[in-house]
């Protein structure tokens, strides 16, 4: 892997992370990435990077950036940008950019979950997770061209979490999973999944008291912000943790 941009857009060289000297330079590093392996036209490319008021050297100005993102790519054995018929593509293995690797290890998780190989899945899914170190494409603006790409990602990034939380619960981490969840509820305050999760690990770990509490919270939360009441799921959990039912429904349900 030698593209990241599930944080600052950099190049891994030799294990060490390098960024384009120009602010435009990331700016183009980040949304080749996003669109790996796929043509872009030039004039894609200039409006992306200027939003529609380009310089009149917009063009060259952009064989420049490509220039220098090819020697940071060189340096880290990557085949690098190659010139399309009429614009540029980067050129990467299935796990040379970050954002692939993030989305086939997601996938195998998936798969191994299905199969009922929670470790598996959790192993997996905790490698994806592991490789944001930030917002994508942090620190420099991220065009309107790509912004469908990252909210998808970003999408990608909270149910992966959700995932794993999950998966993690169903081996028995209860007690380690409440602090991490108890963070998670406040920083994503509308993922109902995530404070089911909070409620059966509470639960779980012989914290019914706090369990309903949450319970409760989750329905003020829903009703205030959305005019809606929790999911079918998450009364059926609570219901069964109001019962103090040790038989409670799956933990790592998608609702």
């Amino acid at each position: 892997m030698a593209v990241l941009v599930l944080g600052r857009p950099v190049v891994r060289t030799g294990g060490v992370l390098r960024h384009p000297a120009r602010r435009m330079a990331r700016v183009l590093l980040g949304v080749l990435a996003l669109r790996a392996n796929r043509a872009l036209p030039l004039e894609w490319i200039i409006e992306a990077l200027w939003s529609g008021k380009p310089p009149p050297s917009a063009a060259a100005n952009v064989r420049t950036h490509v220039a220098e993102l090819r020697k940071l790519l060189h340096a880290a054995g990557q085949p690098g940008i190659v010139a399309s018929r009429d614009g540029y593509v980067l050129v990467a293995p299935p796990d040379g950019v970050d954002v692939t690797l993030f989305q086939r290890l997601v996938a195998e998780g998936h798969e191994s979950r299905g199969h009922g190989a929670h470790v598996a899945a959790a192993r997996s899914l905790a490698r994806a997770v592991g490789l944001w170190r930030g917002p994508v494409m942090a620190g420099v603006p991220v065009p309107e061209a790509v912004r469908p790409d990252v909210t998808v990602l970003d999408e990608q990034r909270i149910s992966a979490i959700e995932d794993l939380v999950g998966v993690r619960l169903a081996l028995g981490f209860h007690d380690e999973l409440v602090p991490a969840l108890a963070g998670l509820v406040v920083e994503y305050p509308l993922r109902e999944r995530l404070w089911r999760h909070l409620v059966a690990a509470l639960a779980a770990a012989g914290r019914r008291t706090e369990a309903v509490a949450v319970y409760q919270r989750l329905v003020r939360v829903l009703d205030a912000e959305l005019g809606v009441a929790p999911s079918a799921a998450t009364n059926e959990l609570y219901e069964a943790v109001r019962r103090n039912d040790t038989a409670t429904p799956e933990l790592g349900g998608h609702n």
